[in-house]
């Protein structure tokens, strides 16, 4: 588990603001998922689950991160962000269902049904 101030976090900012990470601190408090919910509440989600889960706020361990994981990890989310974005400028399917879409709106009991 790695979430917040985690590994990947952590070296993300380690890469970037060194100064604002402290890994040295990460071991003073657990970043251990505490599941104080318990399972009295399947599939439901409650307003206070991360402080019920994560009370001292954070979710991993941050000992283990590092500048060189952080550059790595920054350098392909970068090329994702990259590549989404082509392809989102590359599509028209969107803007054809949305246009299909508010047109039927406009007639719903005409709309064909498949």
């Amino acid at each position: 588990m790695d979430m917040h101030a985690g590994e990947i976090e952590t070296s993300t900012v380690m890469a970037h603001r060194p100064a604002l990470a402290h890994p040295e601190r990460a071991g003073e408090q657990s970043g251990a998922d505490q599941a104080r919910l318990g399972s009295g509440l399947p599939d439901t989600y409650t307003a206070i689950w991360w402080y019920a889960r994560f009370p001292n706020h954070y979710a991993g361990d941050g000992r283990p991160g590092n500048a060189s994981l952080g550059e790595t990890v920054i350098d392909e989310r970068v090329k994702q962000l990259a590549a989404m974005l082509r392809a989102v400028k590359a599509d028209t399917k969107v803007l054809e269902l949305q246009k299909q879409f508010y047109d039927q709106a406009e007639k719903p009991l005409s709309t064909p049904q498949k």
